[in-house]
């Protein structure tokens, strides 16, 4: 995968020339302070302190529109029986709409982002209300685990920092989408932390861009080379994608960055802009219905169920009318305006038959095959017939394609987190039990 070939995946690339075609978007220039925290480093730099190399504890930003960060837990429970256990839960630990204390607030090393704050949640406002974060390629949609309703469903800017600081994908997009293309070349001047800029500097340094889902001016990034909204447009947080962010940092990145630690997960400031997308949220959105099709020499050789770890007994019938109908899209949308030779692109048929574009995606490299595998991709040639894929029947379903989570929410073993969580939940509970029986 070259340099130049994963430049043009990314959203703001291909945005402008594709919005007619694709969901609503807002596209917002994230600033270096805010990148230095997703990626566990200090926001701000202190160049007098010694202790910014040290780890940081896991904090959310500051709200400084002073609301509370995130919606009330019973905002997400919809049916009689969640807020019959909320009742029930009240009665220990309060109802938390009256008071609500956030303990990272007065932490002295929680940043506050004003700024980007409040054009975050103007444009979710924008969209409608609730909009999926992304970052130039990849969505947190591994940092699902975190969220109080199992999505990455946004209504607010602690949410969308929240789903960003606990991603491992995230993480790839900053340390090692670029590094792992076998031509990059880091620029000269790169610094992993940059103690000079004081944290008034840095909020003016390099400013939040706001852009609205109709506005042409979308700023390409600086380069060297020339160059509908679902949970699973992107692979970097699959399996896969984790082995190539842990990895290839060591095998591509030049010697000097290889001995700053380039495989610690630090961010480099090199120059480079990151943005932020917000794309509306649709919640009747059906995962059967998105596609990744494959093109190689800028002919489409391939179409796979986009989720492969389930089988949709509606698919295999449907799939008859869904071919020609990405065909046509690709013929008449995709190819004429998408230069690179190889790539992938995502796809959502509705049940009209319109077809939405989701993503794109570099050829290889950290994107999954899905129903196919590499070698067989590699093999097809232009002239050879559209072969498209999907879960024929139960059972079929291929493994290790689901997001992971962390092993401690798998492990439910004598002596493990969740044990001792669950000890200590109990404990609780006895002892604020005892404390009524004793009051009354």
């Amino acid at each position: 995968m070259l340099v130049e070939e994963l430049l043009r995946c990314q959203i703001q690339e291909w945005y402008p020339s594709f919005r007619r075609h694709t969901i609503p978007t807002v596209l917002i220039l994230l600033p270096a302070a805010f990148l230095r925290y997703l990626s566990g480093q200090h926001a701000y730099p202190n160049p007098d302190a010694d202790s910014d190399d040290e780890p940081l504890p896991f904090l959310l930003p500051a709200v400084a529109s002073g609301r509370q960060p995130f919606a009330p837990v019973h905002a997400h429970l919809h049916d009689p029986v969640s807020q019959l256990d909320r009742l029930n839960s009240d009665l220990f630990f309060g109802s938390g709409d009256d008071d609500v204390y956030d303990p990272d607030a007065e932490h002295p090393f929680s940043p506050e982002f004003p700024e980007l704050e409040a054009a975050v949640d103007a444009a979710i406002a924008e969209l409608g209300g609730a909009a999926l974060p992304k970052l130039n390629w990849s969505a947190p949609k591994d940092a699902t685990f975190m969220s109080a309703d199992g999505t990455i469903r946004c209504t607010c800017f602690s949410e969308v920092a929240l789903l960003l600081r606990s991603s491992d994908c995230v993480t790839h997009d900053l340390v090692s989408a670029r590094p792992c293309c076998e031509d990059f070349v880091r620029p000269g001047g790169a610094r992993q932390n940059d103690r000079a800029d004081s944290a008034g500097a840095e909020e003016g340094a390099r400013p939040n861009a706001l852009e609205s889902s109709g506005n042409e001016g979308v700023q390409p990034n600086g380069r060297e080379s020339s160059d509908v909204a679902l949970g699973d447009c992107e692979d970097t947080s699959e399996e896969a994608g984790k082995q190539i962010a842990s990895n290839c940092d060591e095998k591509n990145a030049p010697e000097d960055d290889v001995q700053q630690g380039s495989n610690s997960e630090n961010w480099v400031d090199d120059g480079f802009q990151y943005y932020l997308a917000l794309r509306k949220w649709y919640p009747g959105l059906r995962p059967e219905s998105e596609f990744r099709c494959f093109v190689r020499e800028k002919r489409l050789v391939a179409v796979s169920q986009r989720d492969a770890s389930a089988y949709y007994p509606s698919l295999p019938g449907w799939s008859a009318e869904v071919q020609p109908k990405v065909e046509a899209f690709f013929e008449e949308v995709i190819q004429p305006q998408f230069v690179s030779d190889n790539y992938t692109f995502d796809v959502y048929v509705r049940a009209d038959g319109r077809v939405k574009l989701i993503d794109f995606n570099p050829w290889g490299g950290y994107t999954l095959p899905l129903l196919f595998t590499w070698e067989e991709l590699e093999k097809k040639e232009g002239d050879q017939e559209l072969e498209f894929r999907v879960v024929m029947q139960q059972g079929a379903v291929r493994p290790g394609l689901m997001t992971a989570v962390p092993y401690d929410m798998l492990d439910w073993g004598e002596g493990s987190g969740w044990d001792a969580f669950l000890k200590k939940a109990d404990e609780e509970l006895n002892r604020q039990m005892n404390s009524m029986e004793g009051d009354s």
